[in-house]
């Protein structure tokens, strides 16, 4: 039976022999006990002998005190076992429970062993948090020798055991009939099993050893020492948990449990801060961050990992400026980490709020909150639980304030500013390259290609005076970055190759020669004739070799002026490159990647540059002469533009016209070698 039971009594406990007394089956049973009329002691129907038959029994009931006949008393032979019988008429079912009491209670004998039951005993402590703390201690089973028993009544006895201690032994048919001032440890019994009452007094001392083995004390010798050490471990629980004073530590008692329970973390916190003699402490993030006008979001992001901070001392609520943190400490400093005070906050129900939060950024300390979640924890966090969070962990940790955070948003603020700066100039750049190059398509191809023709002739112009030490740096600086400009003038409409340097930059470049073939006249050169630019170009080696094609045909589409001589040079130059073509040499094979622009700057040439050249089978050319070439880009008329007319043009015209005949007529040997090799 609990403890708590409200029936139950400080210092009793019950232990129930059983309950089989059934109603309407006592008719059955028979009494084996009575009591001696004259010493008033136990008497048991196998120890009386034939002289004390019948009524000579002597004997009467232990309940009403009836005379009892002893039936078949010292018969060897019965039909019915021998019993104690009350007078024809009277009840005995109570007669016969307690006979079995007394009957029960009379086999303690002097000199007889049984085994105590073991003790416990319980404390209950409610913590500062309101939640109650239980320890459970126990007395061991013990095996005792009985010296005496003296009987109080038929169902109370006082066992006196050979170490001089007493127990009291109580058979009782209710909890209700417990003796309230007994005062020594006690042992109650519930008998209500009339048939012990039948049974011989080895089976009834067998029964109850078998009873208080199995029973469970509610008074016993060591309750005093064993409630005081089940106080002292659920008090131990109770300071482990963090939930009790502990010795020596008073509070002002008109404090809260809450505020007590506060306070002892406090304390706890400072103790093991300077027992450790360090902290982990949380990494820190700084970000600062601006929208540009165009919606684009800068960030600049900097941060600190966490680390452990060693501590040179630790002090309990000491006033900072004008607050007062729960813990002040002074680190250690460390790589990375100067020697600075630390302010430390432990919160257990209410975190820092922001106003706190303001006044500790006032005072320009670290701070660092430490926030105890007791409900994530359970509702408990034991000592040692405390000690990780407050040393080891990062996590329920976070920074209040640290200088770093300002002197970084500072430092961070500044090089945002250079990245907005630098962004705003490349926007700008952006808007203005925008508006170049709507400025750029709105004007027709054609005259973007005559600019940069006319731009290429005067750069070249200039360069050649420059290179004579006869120019001027600035004009032919000016008419390069003109070149470029024409240049990205044709790029926005699908002539990027007209940038490359390659086509106009230094002296002996593509377009010099051709427009100095064209023209009739050197350009870009310190020459003044054609044909001393011509003269240049046989004269050269190497990679400048695979545009001879170009200047050949550039030859006989604008036939500069020259002599029948400088002529029959150019048909062997030419009869030279077409049988290295045939071939299939690749000395003289063009690559093709100018072409396309070739054919809008010089009209002239553009049915001719996509066309085989001799011995070119490959399927390199078959791709490049399937290209669109888009050399009718040139004939645009939505934009009136000024066509180009030059002697080459009408040299051209003359060539397939009458005139050709009267040339042939003044210059043979040249004619018959153009005859020979056909329009090339």
């Amino acid at each position: 039976m609990s403890g708590n039971d409200p029936k139950s009594r400080t210092g009793w406990v019950v232990t129930n022999i059983g309950d089989s007394l059934v109603p309407g089956m006592t008719s059955d049973l028979v009494m084996a006990w009575g009591r001696d009329r004259e010493t008033k002691e136990p008497r048991y129907i196998g120890e009386l002998g034939q002289d004390r038959r019948g009524e000579k029994c002597g004997c009467e009931c232990y309940s009403c005190g009836a005379p009892l006949t002893a039936v078949n008393a010292a018969r060897s032979t019965f039909i019915k076992r021998p019993h104690f019988r009350h007078p024809d008429g009277a009840r005995r079912d109570d007669c016969l429970v307690l006979t079995a009491r007394a009957a029960a209670l009379e086999t303690l004998k002097p000199d007889g062993w049984f085994q105590l039951p073991a003790r416990r005993r319980s404390a209950r402590l409610m913590g500062l948090s309101g939640q109650y703390h239980e320890a459970w201690v126990e007395a061991p089973r013990e095996r005792v020798r009985i010296k005496d028993v003296e009987f109080r009544d038929q169902v109370t006895g006082i066992v006196t055991l050979d170490d001089g201690r007493q127990l009291q032994v109580s058979l009782v048919g209710s909890l209700d009939a417990s003796d309230d001032d007994a005062l020594i440890p006690t042992i109650m019994v519930v008998v209500n099993d009339p048939e012990l009452a039948a049974m011989s007094p080895e089976e009834l001392r067998q029964r109850l050893v078998l009873i208080v083995e199995q029973g469970t004390w509610c008074s016993h010798w060591a309750d005093a020492d064993l409630a005081a050490q089940a106080l002292a471990e659920a008090t131990a629980t109770a300071i482990d948990a963090l939930d009790w004073l502990g010795e020596g530590v008073s509070l002002p008692v008109e404090m809260g449990a809450n505020a007590k329970r506060e306070t002892l973390l406090h304390m706890k916190a400072k103790e093991i801060l300077e027992r450790e003699g360090q902290i982990c402490v949380p990494g820190m993030e700084v970000e600062v961050e601006t929208v540009l006008p165009s919606g684009v979001v800068l960030r600049k992001t900097n941060t600190k990992p966490g680390r452990v901070l060693l501590l040179e001392s630790v002090v309990l609520e000491k006033n900072v400026g004008q607050i007062r943190p729960d813990v002040v400490a002074i680190t250690k400093a460390q790589d990375g980490w100067p020697a600075e005070r630390l302010l430390v906050e432990v919160t257990v129900t209410n975190a820092i709020d922001d106003e706190r939060r303001a006044r500790i950024a006032e005072e320009g300390f670290a701070a660092l909150e430490i926030d105890i979640d007791i409900a994530r924890m359970g509702g408990v966090v034991t000592e040692a639980e405390f000690r990780s969070l407050v040393v080891f962990e990062e996590a329920g940790k976070r920074w209040l304030h640290h200088p770093w955070f300002e002197a970084e948003r500072a430092r961070l603020a500044v090089l945002l500013a250079l990245d907005v700066d630098r962004e705003l100039v490349k926007l700008e750049a952006s808007r203005k390259e925008r508006e170049q190059w709507a400025a750029r398509i709105a004007v027709p191809v054609m005259v973007w290609a005559d600019q940069y023709l006319d731009a290429v002739a005067r750069y070249g112009d200039l360069r050649a005076l420059v290179e004579a030490d006869r120019g001027d740096r600035v004009l032919m600086a000016e008419a390069l970055e003109r070149v470029r400009e024409c240049a990205e003038g044709l790029a926005v409409h699908r002539y990027p190759e007209a940038k490359d340097e390659l086509l106009f930059l230094h002296q002996g470049n593509i377009l010099d020669r051709l427009l100095s073939i064209k023209l009739d006249r050197a350009v870009g050169y310190r020459i003044s004739t054609a044909w001393q630019v011509i003269n240049a170009i046989l004269s050269e080696r190497g990679y400048g070799l695979m545009w001879h094609t170009l200047y050949l045909l550039a030859s006989r589409l604008y036939v500069p002026r020259l002599t029948s001589d400088q002529w029959t040079t150019i048909q062997e130059w030419r009869q030279r490159v077409a049988d290295s073509l045939e071939s299939g040499e690749g000395t003289y094979r063009r690559d093709r990647r100018y072409d396309k622009l070739l054919s809008l700057l010089f009209p002239e040439m553009a049915k001719w540059l996509p066309m085989e050249l001799p011995g070119d089978r490959s399927k390199y050319h078959r791709n490049i002469t399937q290209q669109e070439f888009h050399y009718e880009d040139a004939l645009d008329v939505s934009t009136p533009v000024t066509p180009i007319v030059s002697q080459g043009a009408e040299s051209y015209a003359w060539l397939s016209g009458a005139a050709f005949d009267n040339w042939a007529a003044q210059n043979p040997q040249s004619a018959e070698a153009w005859k020979k090799r056909g329009k090339y």
